[in-house]
């Protein structure tokens, strides 16, 4: 499994996410652990229970149900005592409903760590990759060039602070009976109210240009990705996607005066900078 503490997740140094005294008195820091493959529901969180004796090495491991809320008795490993997961499950039926929420949210944000990896790193990111299951294939546009059908993915930037009002725009071969994985034929940059720029092709420049022209002069499909890009920029929000750390450049000294032996427009540049 792909399990991610979650102080890795959230980006915070390591730390547990609670403090716990069993009846014995051992105290444990007590770090959450979630799932980020995506193919897997995401519906549980591994305990990991550090206690603060080092003369104990192997630290409990316990398996909860976030959806029921309850320890999956059975499932613990490297436990002190036989009452220990009872005991655990006890103790979480104190927790409320505002805290196992928390922990249901932090399982959905995990599962898509490597989106807001990607994004924060200021990559785009597909609206099917942050909404899954929500599109179907004819949710996609098909277009056909050079007798080839090509579906187009659309992507953005939701890093917070880029406001660039623009969609990506990749066009890839539809896969049926393609025995190598599809690759992108063409990539543009959709900016909205502008025009478009073409970053990648396969295709030559007047394929392109038609290819291209016949999406951005859609006006139901602008408002299509309009409305996407909203929704993606909130959902990155909501899911903590840090802001691009800031950091200004050093100012450059100033050029000092030039000579009259190098005045501008004397020089074998021409005067060039």
């Amino acid at each position: 499994m792909s399990l991610k503490p979650y102080y890795m997740i959230a980006g915070e140094a390591p730390k547990p996410q609670f403090m716990l005294k069993d009846p014995t008195g051992r105290e444990y820091g007590v770090v959450e652990h979630y799932e980020t493959d995506r193919m897997r529901t995401g519906g549980h969180a591994l305990l990991e229970f550090i206690n603060v004796d080092p003369a104990q090495k192997a630290r409990p491991m316990i398996w909860v149900d976030l959806k029921d809320w309850s320890v999956l008795a059975g499932h613990g490993k490297n436990l002190p005592d036989a009452d220990f997961e009872m005991g655990l499950h006890a103790y979480l039926q104190r927790f409320p409903e505002s805290d196992r929420e928390l922990r249901r949210e932090r399982a959905r944000q995990a599962l898509r760590f490597e989106l807001i990896r990607l994004a924060q790193q200021g990559y785009t990111v597909a609206y099917q990759e942050m909404f899954p299951g929500e599109l179907t294939k004819e949710d996609f546009p098909n277009v056909r060039v050079a007798g080839a059908n090509y579906i187009v993915d659309d992507q953005y930037l939701i890093q917070p602070g880029d406001f660039r009002n623009q969609v990506s725009l990749v066009f890839v071969e539809d896969g049926k009976g393609l025995k190598e994985p599809p690759v992108t034929a063409l990539l543009c940059n959709w900016i909205f109210g502008e025009g478009y720029e073409i970053l990648q092709t396969g295709f030559s420049e007047s394929q392109s240009q038609r290819a291209v022209q016949a999406l951005v002069e859609n006006p139901e499909l602008e408002k299509i990705y309009r409305e996407r890009l909203t929704r993606m920029r909130r959902e990155g929000v909501l899911l903590g996607i840090k802001p691009k750390a800031y950091s200004p450049r050093t100012p450059a000294s100033p050029a000092p005066p030039a000579s009259p032996e190098s005045a501008p427009g004397e020089g074998k540049d021409g005067g060039a900078p």
